[in-house]
């Protein structure tokens, strides 16, 4: 038989964690019931479990939800327990948080003015909520009556403050217990307070209107329109309204005052005539012409004292004392204030010029008068007249003339004058003094008669006479022969004698100053000069003693020599100095004879002389060749250039292609040849050529080339061919090109290296068209 096995089955009963409740929470209503409690929505259930956010929404801390963690939607939380014998139970609780109605909050309370209300103006009180829902009911609390929906008509409240309450719409269960509440306020301002009618004289503006109130506009309309500018002008008979605006509410009031205005035209008691009212006492005068025609004619005449004057279009002012009376014009036109204007009148009686005293003789040196002194009882204030022009009563006799002087007076009743001769004696004048200079010099027959008048100022009377205070020679009469004058300062005194009503002689003093410069002093009567020094005129200023020195070509010459102009052989000059004090130079002119001194132009002994240039020439053999050198003397230098320039010495050796100058030196004078001889000397004169016969080219410094010592300038037009024994040429050489070395410089045929030691043949052409061609051997060692 099998045997048998016992298995014990156990099955433990679960943990029991509990029969959940669902939460359901409106979203207004979460921080109320905040935190959640997940085990009040168990029933039943063991210890020990834990608590697990299915959702991780960051709520849950142990078994509490802070609800105001949550949003509208559906949350699952599950409790679990696992037991000793590793049963595991859980149990979720579901929290549901549904939406909720907002009604909102206020965000503005209005204020309205009535007067800016217009007709069928609405508002949108949801216009003054933030963050409500819709829909909702709003509720008229004043009521207002105005009021359909969220709208609210504003031309129909009267003014004063309305409230409206919304409710929003609960959504299923959830409500807003909030209702907010916007309060609506009408303002107006009463009216201004104004008199009805008001007056203005003849010109007002808007600015002059009345009314008692606050920030007072003015308008041409009862209703609407625009304020009127304080500067417009008021229109009579015209009716103006006025509102006021009230400084809290800013409102300007709906209704306005009515104000009538009346214009008043200004009274006008004119202005004063062109002309004032001047009378005689005598007459009558009327009183209108003293205004200028634009008064009013309502208006009434009173004198200083207030007196009214009934007919002043004809007042009588007959014996009224002379002098000035004020009379006063009046226009009244209430409200405005009377137009005054006040007017004086002259009054005058009739005047006397007065009886003349005779007539009048001044001497015109004589001092100022006054003419009144000749007249007695005469009345101040009239005029003085001569030759029909208005004078001063001040008579000058240096000024004014001879003649009939008036004295005229005149007023409103007449006139007088009376009259008289006044005569004026013209005074001696000898003139003022004057000054007469002239240098000795400057003298001549064109100018040596000298007027004596014409030296004095202020055009002297002919009739004086001259006396000769200093015994000065030459003078006749009013005239001085300055020919004659001895060099000084000399006094000549003009008298002109008075005639009555004149008793002072005139006097005044001719000065007359002639200068002169002493001659200078000879201290070369017969300067010399050399030619090759090109004098001028400045060069004889050694030839005598003196300051500021001219030169003339003549005793009598009246133009200076220019100081650079040439000085000629055998001429006379004369010179004179001059004093930069006075101005004046020498009347004497002192003589030299002037005398020009040259050596005659070298000549050549042998105009073909042909010298060696490697014979190392000098200067010492082109003077040689000199017709007129005198060795004795040395009378012979040389310069290189043909003026100027600088002497070159006997040493000096000659060079290719250079001209030399040549002078004479005049034993007697010491004075060189004005003109050179100009010498190119030919250096080719060397003979027959030589030619060496060989050369080391080994860089020794000696005999390193095939040299013929200056053979470009003895032979110019050279040219050299040389050839190796196989007789190619290995080298050509003219004067342009290098001395031969040792190396060819005909590649093509050899490579361009150095020549080897050994024996080469040259061809040597002169081109000269006088020499053969030469051939020679030459040997190149090295």
């Amino acid at each position: 038989d099998d045997e048998l096995v016992t298995v014990e089955i156990t099955i433990n009963p679960l943990p029991n964690t509990g029969t959940p409740t669902p939460a359901t929470f409106c979203e207004n209503d979460l921080t109320a019931n905040s935190p959640l409690d997940l085990f009040g929505q168990l029933s039943g259930n063991d210890a020990g479990g834990t608590w697990t956010d299915d959702d991780t929404t960051g709520a849950l801390t142990g078994s509490n939800v802070d609800l105001t963690l949550l949003t509208i939607g559906v949350y699952n939380f599950t409790y679990a327990i696992t037991d000793s014998n590793g049963c595991t139970n859980s149990s979720t609780v579901t929290v549901t948080v549904e939406d909720a109605p907002v009604a909102g909050t206020v965000s503005e309370s209005p204020e309205f003015c009535v007067s800016d209300i217009v007709s069928g103006q609405t508002i949108d009180l949801f216009d003054y909520l933030n963050g409500e829902d819709q829909p909702g009911v709003w509720s008229d609390n004043t009521p207002s009556n105005q009021l359909s929906g969220s709208i609210l008509t504003l031309d129909g409240l009267a003014p004063g403050a309305y409230t409206f309450t919304y409710d929003v719409d609960a959504i299923g269960s959830c409500d807003d217990p909030n209702m907010p509440t916007v309060t609506i306020t009408i303002n107006d301002t009463p009216a201004p307070t104004a008199m009805a009618t008001q007056d203005f004289c003849d010109a007002a503006t808007v600015a002059d209107l009345s009314a008692t109130g606050t920030s007072i506009l003015w308008y041409n309309e009862a209703t609407g329109g625009n304020a009127l500018d304080a500067a417009t002008p008021l229109q009579d008979g015209e009716t103006y309204y006025a509102s006021q605006t009230d400084a809290t509410t800013g409102c300007e009031s709906s209704v306005r005052v009515e104000v009538t205005v009346s214009i008043i035209p200004l009274p006008n008691s004119g202005g004063l005539a062109t002309n004032p009212i001047i009378v005689c006492n005598d007459t009558t005068v009327d009183l209108n012409t003293g205004l200028d025609g634009t008064q009013d004619t309502t208006g009434t005449w009173t004198d200083s004292s207030g007196t009214v004057i009934t007919t002043p279009s004809m007042y009588d002012v007959t014996g009224f004392t002379p002098g000035d009376y004020i009379f006063t014009y009046t226009v009244s036109a209430a409200p405005c204030a009377d137009a005054v204007t006040s007017i004086t009148v002259s009054i005058q009686e009739p005047l006397s010029s007065g009886t003349s005293n005779g007539d009048l003789a001044f001497c015109s040196t004589d001092g100022t008068f006054d003419l009144f002194t000749n007249i007695t009882g005469e009345d101040i204030g009239g005029e003085w007249i001569y030759n029909g022009n208005s004078v001063s009563n001040i008579f000058d006799p240096a000024v004014n003339e001879s003649g009939t002087y008036i004295y005229f007076i005149a007023n409103s009743c007449g006139n007088s004058s009376t009259s008289f001769e006044v005569s004026v004696s013209q005074a001696p004048n000898a003139g003022t003094n004057g000054t007469f200079t002239i240098c000795a010099a400057d003298v001549d027959t064109s100018n040596n008669i000298l007027d004596l008048l014409s030296v004095l100022n202020d055009i002297p009377d002919a009739s004086g006479t001259f006396t000769n205070d200093d015994s000065a020679n030459g003078f006749s009469g009013n005239n001085l022969d300055l020919s004659l004058v001895t060099p000084g300062t000399y006094n000549f005194t003009y008298t002109v004698i008075a005639t009555a009503p004149c008793t002072v002689n005139s006097n005044a003093i001719a000065t007359v100053t002639v200068n002169d410069t002493g001659a200078v002093t000879i201290v070369n009567a017969s300067p010399a000069f050399c030619a090759v020094d090109d004098a001028v005129v400045s060069d004889l200023d050694t030839a005598v003693n003196g300051t500021n020195i001219t030169w003339y070509a003549e005793e009598n010459d009246s133009t200076p020599l220019d100081a650079s102009e040439a000085l000629i052989d055998g001429e006379d000059y004369f010179a004179v100095q001059n004093n930069t004090t006075n101005g004046c130079e020498s009347s004497t002119r002192v003589q030299v004879v002037v005398s020009i001194n040259d050596a005659p132009t070298p000549t050549l002994l042998n105009s073909d002389l042909e010298l060696c240039i490697n014979d190392a020439p000098t200067i010492a053999e082109l003077t040689a060749n000199i017709t007129e050198y005198n060795s004795a003397s040395n009378n012979v230098v040389w310069y290189d250039a043909p003026t100027g320039g600088n002497v070159v010495t006997a040493s000096t050796n000659l060079e290719v292609n250079t001209t030399y100058y040549a002078v004479l030196i005049d034993s007697t004078s010491g004075c060189e040849s004005s003109i050179r001889l100009d010498v190119s000397p030919d250096l080719t004169g060397c003979g027959l050529l030589v030619i060496p016969d060989g050369f080391s080219p080994n860089n020794d410094g000696v005999n390193d080339t095939f040299n013929i010592e200056n053979l470009d300038i003895i032979y110019p037009n050279f040219e050299i061919e040389i050839y190796n024994r196989y007789g190619n040429v290995v080298y050509k050489g003219n004067a342009s090109t290098p001395a031969f070395n040792g190396k060819s410089n005909q590649s093509r045929l050899i490579g361009g290296g150095e020549l080897p030691v050994g024996v080469y043949f040259y061809i040597f052409n002169f081109n000269d068209g006088v020499n053969k061609p030469q051939q020679g051997t030459l040997y190149l060692s090295r």
